[in-house]
């Protein structure tokens, strides 16, 4: 029986779909399978998959309704009958060695979660620009080294995961989201004895795909906010919310300066500044307690999202200027 089962979540991206399959079927192992989940898709994916089911009896087609990614990924959890689960966007691609390398990982440390660093592949320039971790290459536990709840990519897909990790903790992407992976990460973290962090790109992620969810800019911002509160609220129901408030003061305050970010670009100025309220009212509800102990400001400009009369006065000033 296989050792890893990798989940591709696939919905509508028939331009890049075969580069992601291809990068898989050529592995330097054999010790896995590929469940690639169709999530409804209505253009050419599903001719792609075929291709490779047809070939290859490591590749199984998961045809399922368009549910979205949090929902394929779940898919593929509820049916992985392996010991350890990956997961992969179907416009994304891996190194030739991503499975022999993560498998080696996992057995000869024991872990219960694998970090790797990953490329930030340009499909304009045919270019990639590794992105390093900022966890030093080793093997730790949340509890001996808090950081790693500050530090560690939100991302599902630089990981590879020992499937208990979900199964036994009953932990499964939320449903309907963006930012789904803010709303998971930090509880696999939670839960993991042993997380080992290399700083090998074994995995390439298209940044500048037209329509890249993570591109997108609308009113699903305030999703930001409901997964932020998903993972706090979750160390607070197992009473540990207080030991890593400074960490989740950094996690949770850089990921709403992106969000800021994206908002500033919106012409609904109610909506822009009731954001900007519920952002800076969350953040005081959850941060009473923190010491502030990590540089949120990191980037140029970031302390006017930091302030929450700087940022609407930043923005009014923008609409101003038009």
């Amino acid at each position: 029986m296989e050792k890893l089962t990798v989940v591709v979540a696939i919905y509508n991206v028939e331009n890049y779909l075969d580069k992601c399959l291809q990068s898989l079927k050529e592995q330097t192992c054999n010790d896995y399978k590929v469940y690639c989940v169709n999530d409804g898709s209505t253009d050419g994916s599903r001719d792609i998959i075929m291709k490779y089911v047809n070939v290859d009896p490591k590749f199984i087609v998961l045809d399922k309704p368009n549910g979205g990614l949090s929902d394929a990924r779940n898919y593929g959890i509820e049916r992985c009958v392996t010991e350890y689960i990956s997961f992969i966007d179907g416009d994304d691609f891996v190194s030739y060695d991503y499975v022999e390398r993560s498998l080696k990982e996992m057995e000869e440390k024991k872990l219960d979660m694998l970090v790797f660093a990953y490329n930030q592949y340009y499909l304009a320039t045919n270019s990639n620009e590794k992105v390093n971790l900022r966890i030093a290459n080793g093997v730790y536990n949340l509890k001996d080294k808090k950081d790693l709840l500050a530090y560690t990519p939100n991302a599902a897909w630089n990981k590879v995961y020992r499937t208990s990790l979900f199964t036994d903790n009953n932990i499964t992407y939320p449903f309907g989201y963006r930012h789904q992976d803010l709303g998971t990460t930090p509880k696999l973290l939670l839960k993991s004895n042993r997380v080992g962090y290399i700083n090998d790109a074994l995995y390439n992620y298209l940044i500048d795909r037209p329509n890249n969810i993570t591109a997108q800019i609308d009113k699903k911002l305030y999703h930001i906010i409901d997964m932020s509160k998903e993972v706090m609220d979750y160390y607070i129901e197992n009473h540990d919310f207080d030991n890593y408030v400074n960490e989740y003061d950094y996690l949770v305050k850089r990921n709403f300066i992106q969000s800021l970010r994206k908002a500033m670009k919106l012409e609904d100025k109610k909506f822009v500044l009731k954001f900007i309220d519920d952002i800076f009212d969350t953040s005081d509800k959850y941060f009473k307690k923190s010491k502030h102990t990590y540089q949120i400001a990191e980037e140029d400009g970031d302390s006017v999202y930091l302030s929450r009369f700087k940022c609407k006065a930043y923005y009014i000033l923008r609409k101003l200027k038009g």
